[in-house]
């Protein structure tokens, strides 16, 4: 049995806090596996997302230092929106012997339940919140113990904003100490985000 960390998110850009987040999951779940899934079609998101193509080859460059981190692009193959419960179902089908953990950020914990098909999620797949900060832990600790089924991983996280990254970024500001070096490279060279 195979553990595999499903970890989807925009990444609009992949910032530092992503990279901790599931640095501290392969260790502390012991991931032999870590799908990294940038969202084709957001049904959260309201900002516009930059090009797939642009925001899979961050995620290489974030990510590639992880053993066993590996960026998919199923969601595009799906097409439509990118409901969760649809991509784990298949990569559930795709890899039939895995033992699948979905990693989410403590900040999108909380609305959990107002996710399409939340119940099935559950039943599916291991759910596992990452603490963004120390403060929200006792209250993170407190939701996933109603929801039932959705382990709490304790890490020192890093609270950054890809909102506030992309605004910086936007100005030409220098937005090295928020993002991995290889993406404040690819976003300064493919001028990414840039105004006008």
């Amino acid at each position: 049995m195979i553990k595999t960390g499903i970890f989807g998110g925009a990444f609009n850009p992949v910032h530092k806090g992503h990279v901790r987040l599931a640095e501290e999951a392969v260790k502390q779940l012991k991931l032999k596996r870590l799908l990294i899934i940038p969202t084709y079609d957001s049904p959260h998101k309201k900002t516009k997302l930059a090009p797939f193509e642009d925001r899979a080859e961050m995620c290489r460059r974030a990510f590639g230092h992880i053993e066993g981190a590996e960026i998919s692009d199923i969601e595009v193959k799906l097409g439509g929106k990118s409901f969760t419960i649809n991509t784990i179902r298949e990569l559930k089908s795709l890899y039939p012997e895995d033992q699948f953990f979905l990693l989410i950020g403590g900040d999108m914990l909380f609305s959990f339940d107002k996710w399409y098909k939340y119940e099935s999620i559950l039943k599916e797949t291991k759910v596992c919140a990452v603490a963004r900060d120390n403060d929200s832990l006792v209250d993170m600790m407190e939701f996933a113990n109603e929801m039932g089924r959705i382990k709490v991983l304790p890490t020192q996280a890093i609270e950054i904003s890809s909102t506030e990254i992309r605004e910086k970024a936007a100005r030409g500001g220098d937005i090295s100490d928020l993002v991995p070096d290889g993406v404040a490279e690819y976003i300064a060279q493919s001028g990414l985000y840039r105004e006008g």
